[in-house]
């Protein structure tokens, strides 16, 4: 009969030890985890924020992979790709914008799981949210 017992409590034992484990998941860590399965899959926008009578932003992105192509955006215009992480190989695509005589080339544009651009005529501003941008580049 002892031996019976045991094999009644193994179960309930490991469920007690993995419930304990569970609860003392420090939160920074947790967060962490769930900034590493976002970043599995990204969405990007790049939405063109100029003046109106302004001169079109002229675009392309590319990975070591993937070329995009050549895009022209006129005011609030927005050009969006979406791509997955391979877990074997670094995927990174980054873009060069021009604008009239101005121009930035390679920036990195994925940076979290939703990433948005906005170009401006002072510069470029990045958001995770469409709502709070902050300041990346400058013309």
């Amino acid at each position: 009969m002892p031996c019976n017992n045991f094999r009644t409590l193994t179960p309930l034992l490991c469920m007690l030890m993995l419930a304990s484990c569970i609860s003392q998941t420090p939160v920074s860590y947790a967060k962490s985890v769930d900034n590493l399965v976002i970043r599995f899959r990204y969405k990007v926008h790049i939405i063109n924020g100029l003046p109106e009578n302004a001169k079109p932003l002229e675009l392309s992105c590319h990975s070591n992979d993937d070329d995009l192509g050549h895009h022209t955006l006129w005011k609030d215009q927005e050009f969006q790709f979406k791509f997955g992480i391979h877990f074997w190989k670094k995927t990174h695509f980054v873009c060069n914008f021009s604008w009239g005589s101005k121009s930035l080339n390679d920036l990195t544009v994925s940076e979290t799981g939703n990433c948005f651009w906005k170009v401006e005529t002072n510069g470029i501003y990045f958001s995770n949210n469409d709502q709070n941008w902050e300041k990346r580049f400058k013309w």
